[in-house]
């Protein structure tokens, strides 16, 4: 997929007042690159998913939040549906509480579905920027990827739906925004975002960004090798042994 315009205008430059408790927040992730064996992008990704995009300064992710009119508003129709075909039995008061639910949530997303502003998730590797979807109507958001607040979901009881990674919204009520880019935790996927958007690193694995390892090396050489943005606890070395001998010879590191 050839996307051209991937760069969007900065929104917010950091959480206000609020950044201070965020900070702080107890189901926080930092941004380090502790995991080796983390999802990778591939070129088969990219065939498949077609609006996944990917390369040396940008990659696009699509967000549930286009395709959550159509299943919130599917379920509803459903559901009214089958209570309208049982119309004949004795509603009780759970029936028609339910049923109201329905209409109302049917409307509801049918109206959003028509009015919602267009919803993005792209990391731009090339600036250090990060675009994400506001809440429901809000617009996206769009701030430097060093000020952006990541965080883990809690999930249920049971712990479904636990340790998703999430980024916290600049926005008053600070809302969460899923942030997952297709590994199991949200610790991968901090690992392979904080590694791609450390743009002083290599490319992080995955066969998809091979064919732009060789200029983005000649890239960071030019620069001479500056140290890494983010912290790894983790190895990040160089396509080749050759490449890795020049930027610990330029680099130092």
């Amino acid at each position: 997929m050839e996307v051209v315009d991937y760069k969007r205008n900065i929104t917010h430059t950091d959480y206000g007042k609020g950044e201070t408790g965020l900070q702080q927040y107890a189901h926080g992730v930092d941004k380090v690159i502790t995991e080796k064996d983390f999802f990778k992008i591939s070129k088969e990704l990219l065939e498949n998913e077609k609006k996944t995009d990917a390369n040396d300064n940008y990659i696009i992710i699509p967000t549930f939040s286009n395709y959550l009119p159509y299943i919130v508003g599917g379920v509803a129709l459903v559901m009214i549906i089958i209570y309208l075909t049982s119309f004949d039995q004795d509603w009780d008061f759970i029936d028609i509480l339910f049923f109201s639910i329905s209409c109302i949530a049917f409307v509801f997303f049918t109206i959003y579905f028509f009015t919602m502003p267009k919803k993005e998730k792209i990391l731009n590797r090339e600036d250090g920027l990060i675009t994400f979807t506001g809440l429901l109507w809000q617009k996206n958001i769009t701030m430097p990827f060093k000020n952006a607040i990541f965080c883990y979901s809690t999930g249920g009881e049971d712990a479904t739906g636990a340790f998703m990674l999430q980024v916290i919204r600049p926005t008053k009520g600070y809302t969460f925004e899923d942030f997952m880019i297709g590994a199991q935790s949200c610790y991968e996927d901090i690992s392979l975002i904080t590694w791609y958007m450390d743009k002083n690193r290599p490319l992080p694995p995955g066969d998809a960004f091979d064919e732009y390892r060789l200029q983005d090396f000649e890239r960071r050489k030019a620069e001479g090798f500056p140290k890494p943005l983010y912290q790894s606890n983790i190895p990040t070395p160089e396509a080749t042994i050759e490449q890795q001998k020049e930027r610990e010879k330029i680099g130092g590191w």
